[in-house]
């Protein structure tokens, strides 16, 4: 099986700016980030169609509050080469921790 497209992900102005004010507020904003991009980079249709072609595109990542992960919402556009962020979003996790475990 051939290995995945990665495409190059790049961001708009907007998005830039929310990444870099989200810095302020989460300790751990890298993470999420890449955690986002590696979805998005290797497979651009996993966020939900928001254009009739399917090119444009919105995922959320949950986060988790325990760990200092914000849920992460990306607008995005993509083509064969790249990923360009429209618009970042962060927001506290509803989620109170990453995972529990249960007898």
């Amino acid at each position: 099986m051939p290995a995945p497209l990665l495409r190059d992900v790049r961001y708009d102005s907007e998005a830039a700016q929310a990444i870099q004010d989200a810095e302020e507020w989460w300790p751990r904003i890298d993470d999420a980030i890449t955690l986002i991009e590696f979805a998005i980079a290797r497979d651009p249709t996993e966020g939900k169609a928001m254009s009739e072609s399917g090119s444009l595109r919105l995922l959320t990542v949950w986060g988790a509050d325990s760990i200092g992960i914000p849920t992460v919402t990306y607008l995005y556009e993509f083509d064969d080469r790249y990923i360009t962020v429209k618009e970042a979003r962060f927001t506290y996790a509803k989620n109170e921790a990453a995972a529990k475990a249960r007898r």
